[in-house]
């Protein structure tokens, strides 16, 4: 019974110190006192099943994962792990709002400056595959090889040969269809295809 109170109380003081805060502010949040608290991380004596689940509750893991040796170290890293995830997500996101924040100033810029401005939306459409790519960029140095990363390599392709044929048919030589330059897409298509299913 000792061993699993030691077990115990090394997980929880693990988890506290994961979250970066104190005996006393643990205490506040979760409306037990700090001596009780301070008893169960000493291992003098092991929390009630429900103060158990109170804790795991708190610290978004299992009952027990706090009964087992080493319980808490798999949880910290996976927290930090999870945090880091979240984090990537967002400056991915950031990224993509910027590429956009920039295409809108190209094209005010162009309704300030520009007497013919009509074709201007094209840089919206330029925005998408750009957009794309640098995700694809992003998520391959973050996550390496996953299923997001062939979706976005796709609408990147996809997206370019859009754009260049809008572009070549809206401002370039108004009316000329160059449909097929949808062709090139396929065979890169292909490509990435075949790269996905490398082991």
């Amino acid at each position: 019974m000792e061993e699993l109170n030691q077990i115990v109380a090394d997980n929880l003081t693990n988890l506290r110190k994961s979250k970066k805060i104190t005996q006393q502010e643990l205490a506040e949040k979760i409306g037990y006192s700090d001596k009780s608290i301070s008893k169960w991380e000493l291992g003098k004596a092991i929390p009630s099943v429900e103060n158990l689940k109170h804790f795991a509750d708190f610290y978004g893991v299992s009952v027990d994962s706090l009964l087992k040796e080493g319980g808490a170290n798999v949880t910290v890293s996976e927290i930090k792990k999870n945090g880091n995830r979240s984090n990537q997500i967002v400056i991915t996101a950031m990224a993509a709002t910027f590429i956009f924040l920039v295409a809108v100033v190209i094209y005010i810029n162009s309704i300030i400056n520009d007497s013919d401005f009509t074709k201007s939306w094209i840089c919206f459409i330029w925005a998408v595959p750009i957009m794309s790519l640098v995700s694809s960029i992003l998520i391959r140095l973050f996550w390496k090889r996953c299923t997001a990363l062939y979706v976005l390599s796709s609408i990147t392709v996809w997206t370019t040969v859009l754009a260049f044929f809008l572009h070549f048919y809206f401002v370039i030589e108004p009316g000329q269809n160059i449909w097929f330059v949808f062709l090139v897409a396929f065979p890169v298509q292909v490509m990435i295809i075949l790269f996905s299913k490398l082991k």
